[in-house]
């Protein structure tokens, strides 16, 4: 894939900058440290790379051990629901007693070898939502993410373009960093590297030997599988499925076939570090072990990646940790201080996993090689349109890439900002409009920080859905009861807590946008009682609901155009042709041969053009192109 290289985002660098804007609002509230460098990542005008940063002995503290919340903070008022992996089922979320709001949350990060691909997106884009919501309900949420930096695969690339490991690794962090702010993801409050806690790897490592759960054979150290009760507990797996792994061939020198490497000895080329057992470079799976327990602590809330990573990543994380620190019933005294509670929950409390995007009913991987890039797509699709694609299915079940699942999306997409840009445009328009709008904002404001979501869950009572424009009238014009935007947005709340249901979160925006377009472009609706009130607080509902998913923009009319753009790039077209074909339309519409107007609007149709007869003239908007069958998946290269 290094021809991509050189791939640039072209006319989506406004979208960029909307990016920027977007995470400037987002700012999180932690530590000095941790502020500092969130602040550092955010300026909004330096436009500078995202810094990784090692987390040294003071971030640990911020981002772990911070005073504890004063008495008088909110606590959050929605319940929570989520699909723990260890038990199987959906469980209230709280939060640790003795941490007030404070929550803490690690997902592993890349592998940093290459350009990340669809499935690195929908990870990413679905624990951003996580992110933004537990937020929004009111934690402080101290998200951690790393980067593995050394690694086989790094290794074997670096000597296939000969380059230094560690250069390749740092250029495709960069490249990573360009892709997940494209795609609208916060920054993490800390993205440790591997390399980065190499000795503090080594002091894991020799706990787990010293109590009893690993062995070194000639300058490698493995983990002893079978010394562990318990083991397969969170993927369910009896000793007798056990396997090596993914990443390693079976070594004869090991103890039992699933016994997977901590140390690995130095080899000729690669890069290696000092240890008790001579040169060499950590395993794969002891680096998040010790980067929890380095930058968050021994215990955790959320730990999350992809359903690939149940085994064996995250079953050897939890060995690892419960090896290196607490009891269990081999007969070593661990150090768990007599807590009593159960070795699985000491390290993590709820194991979050996405499911797999799938091409033709296989996973979508590299190691497969039927992935594509997050460049090779939003080369002819618009971020948003790939975000509200991957959103659009809850983050735990399989998503079918499909390029007609991408035409809709950009479909849908449009609708949604050329609705808010023509709100935004009325709104403006007037005093009353204005007014209106720093209401309805002022409301929801009050009533959507998490102590009290979407003003009482819209005054104390379940939401009835959007689906009229306007209601009856209140006093002064306006609606009376829940306004529509509480309404809306406590559906979209209510959605999002229930595991994170996002598809049903986009679901509730049919109705209040239709009935936004009503009452803008509707004789009856021009007319409604409260029309502007209820504008106001559909715009802002909206713009809170978009926020959460990750979706919003300050300037529509700029993803519009964007869009366009975009659409005219897979018809193969350029606004000059299509002006040109708008005309030939309209001679033939002249001359009365509505057969060869119709031909030119099926031509422009059939390749996403759709033709918008209006009083001022012809204009044209993008559209799902008709020759896309649901089994294309490549991305078209018109």
């Amino acid at each position: 894939m290094a021809h991509l290289g050189n791939l640039q985002l072209g006319g989506l660098q406004p979208a960029v900058t909307v990016w920027r804007a977007l995470r400037l609002g987002f700012a999180q509230r932690t530590s000095s440290a941790v502020a500092g460098r969130l602040l550092a990542k955010q300026q909004f005008s330096s436009r500078a790379r995202p810094v990784v940063t090692t987390a040294t002995a003071a971030q640990r503290e911020s981002a772990a051990a911070a005073p504890a919340a004063p008495a008088a903070a909110a606590q959050p008022g929605r319940e929570l629901l989520l699909h723990n992996t260890m038990s199987r089922q959906k469980e209230v979320f709280r939060p640790r007693a003795d941490q007030g709001n404070r929550v803490s949350m690690y997902v592993c990060g890349v592998t940093v070898y290459d350009y990340s691909h669809i499935g690195h997106a929908r990870v990413y884009v679905a624990f951003d939502v996580i992110y933004r919501f537990l937020r929004h309900l009111g934690y402080e949420v101290s998200y951690v993410r790393n980067f593995t930096d050394v690694d086989d695969k790094i290794i074997a690339r670096a000597n296939a373009v000969g380059e230094d490991p560690l250069a390749l690794a740092r250029r495709f962090i960069d490249e990573f960093h360009t892709d997940m702010e494209s795609l609208g993801c916060l920054p993490p409050s800390l993205e440790p590297k591997a390399t980065d806690f190499i000795p503090q790897m080594v002091d894991t490592i020799q706990r787990i030997i010293a109590n009893g759960h690993a062995y070194a054979v000639g300058g490698d150290v493995f983990f002893d599988v079978a010394s562990l009760p318990g083991y397969g507990k969170l993927s369910g797996r009896s000793q007798e499925d056990n396997r090596a792994g993914e990443r390693v061939a079976v070594d004869e020198r090991k103890r039992g076939a699933a016994d997977f490497a901590l140390w690995k000895s130095a080899k000729p080329g690669e890069p290696t570090w000092d240890s008790p057992w001579g040169p060499g470079r950590p395993g794969w799976h002891i680096e998040c072990s010790t980067m929890i327990r380095e930058v968050m602590g021994e215990v955790i809330d959320i730990h999350g990646g992809g359903r690939d990573l149940v085994f064996p990543h995250h079953e050897n994380e939890l060995a690892q940790s419960r090896a290196a620190a607490g009891s269990c019933s081999c007969g070593h005294d661990h150090g768990n201080g007599g807590s009593g509670r159960d070795d699985a929950e000491e390290f993590v409390r709820y194991w979050l996993h996405n499911g797999f995007v799938n091409v033709d009913s296989e996973k979508m991987s590299k190691s497969l090689g039927n992935f594509f890039t997050i460049r090779e797509v939003t080369a002819q699709y618009h971020p948003r349109a790939l975000r509200w694609f991957l959103v659009n299915t809850q983050y735990r079940q399989p998503i079918n890439y499909t390029q007609r699942a991408l035409e809709e999306a950009s479909d849908r997409v449009y609708y949604l900002f050329q609705t808010l840009a023509d709100m935004a445009e009325a709104l403006a328009a007037s005093p009353e409009g204005q007014q209106a709008l720093a209401e309805a904002q002022q409301q929801l404001r009050g009533g959507s920080n998490g102590s009290e979501p979407a003003a009482a869950a819209a005054a104390g009572g379940e939401a009835a859905p959007v689906g009229k424009a306007g209601g009856k009238g209140g006093k002064g014009g306006k609606p009376a009861g829940p306004s529509p935007g509480a309404q809306l947005l406590a559906e979209v709340e209510a959605a999002l807590a229930d595991d994170f249901n996002t598809p049903l979160a986009i679901a509730a925006f049919s109705a209040p946008l239709k009935a936004a377009n009503d009452l803008l472009h509707t004789k009856k609706g021009k007319k409604e009682a409260g029309r502007l009130q209820t504008l106001a607080s559909l715009h802002a509902a909206l713009q809170t609901a978009l926020e959460l998913l990750g979706l919003w923009a300050e300037q529509p009319a700029v993803v519009l155009a964007e869009l366009r753009e975009l659409a005219l790039r897979r018809a193969g077209l350029t606004e000059e042709q299509v002006a040109a074909a708008i005309e030939e339309r309209a001679a033939a519409r002249a001359a009365k041969d509505y057969a060869a107007s119709d031909a030119v609007r099926l031509r422009l149709e059939g390749l996403g053009i759709l033709m918008l007869d209006t009083p001022q003239g012809t204009t044209w908007k993008p559209g799902p192109r008709l020759h896309i069958a649901e089994k294309d998946t490549v991305p078209a290269t018109a």
